[in-house]
């Protein structure tokens, strides 16, 4: 099975809380934190990550908060995904001593291509629906 890292699957939600809410304007990472119960002091590296990819902005201030640079439609799950693990690697056999010598590398190489292939073809408008 295909899993993510928790520091994924928190930015992952951290960005389809955004799409759904954006019209409220920035939102509070405290508030965010709270309503989907996340540890905020983990959000907040998360949303470091995010913002470092310029995937969202920060606006300081009473009414500030963090909010989505560009429209869900224009944001690839891939996107979010490589700003918090890295690029998509799937079927490598870094390190293995087997390494070349198992027939199954090939698959797995396939199948991390068409993973890799769908995450960029999805988008965060895709994840809200």
């Amino acid at each position: 099975m295909f899993d993510f890292n928790k520091k994924t699957d928190y930015g992952l939600r951290l960005m389809v809380f955004l799409a759904k809410n954006a019209q409220k304007g920035p939102l509070s990472l405290r508030q965010i934190a709270k309503q989907e119960k996340l540890p905020f002091k983990f959000l907040e590296q998360v949303v470091f990550l995010l913002k470092t990819a310029g995937l969202v902005d920060s606006k300081e201030g009473k009414n500030g908060g963090y909010f989505l640079t560009k429209n869900p439609q224009k944001i690839s799950v891939a996107q979010i995904v490589e700003s918090l693990e890295g690029p998509v690697e799937f079927g490598h056999c870094f390190g293995c001593p087997k390494a070349g010598l198992c027939g199954p590398e090939e698959i797995w190489a396939e199948i991390g291509e068409k993973v890799r292939k769908t995450i960029r073809d999805k988008t965060l408008k895709d994840l809200i629906k």
